[in-house]
């Protein structure tokens, strides 16, 4: 019996394939080696298996927006497990960039870019008085504050001009 590697071969795998960080996309078997090693995975209903077998699919549209895509938090635990040497972090990366430039970013993860990028701060609330003592304990300033050329950096490059 003669086995024949199936190569994925839609548009979207074409053009993901063609940014840097796509180019080993088709070696991905979908195995789950990076459902076992990614530490959101664990816990949670995030799957990167799922997002990939989409991508090797040719599902676009709903790739571009899932909610999972934005999980990853790209710690790269996925990479160094991936027997075949898929890099995922940068697939992600490249289909996120994907989805900012054709505005496809879920509404849960706009409202956080809009909070931090308005005071430079996700959850400001959750900073106590109780954080504020740890910190003068271990000699820190207690007075956080943001660094506001660094988000208008941000602001401009990814907002204002549209990425």
């Amino acid at each position: 019996m003669v086995r024949t590697r199936l190569t994925p071969s839609s548009t979207f795998i074409q053009e993901l394939r063609s940014m840097p960080g796509g180019e080993l996309l088709e070696k991905c078997l979908a195995c789950g080696v990076c459902d076992a090693s990614c530490s959101v995975a664990s816990g949670t209903d995030y799957n990167p298996r799922q997002i990939m077998q989409k991508i090797l699919v040719g599902a676009r549209e709903p790739v571009l927006q899932s909610e999972q895509l934005w999980l990853c938090k790209i710690c790269n635990l996925c990479e160094n497990t991936c027997q075949y040497g898929v890099k995922l972090a940068d697939v992600f990366r490249i289909v996120r960039h994907l989805a900012i430039q054709e505005r496809k970013i879920p509404a849960a993860f706009q409202k956080a870019a809009k909070t931090i990028l308005s005071d430079g701060w996700l959850m400001k609330e959750a900073y106590s008085d109780f954080v504020s003592d740890e910190r003068k304990e271990l000699g820190l300033s207690s007075r956080l504050s943001q660094n506001k050329r660094y988000t208008n950096d941000v602001k401009s490059k990814y907002f204002d001009n549209g990425g």
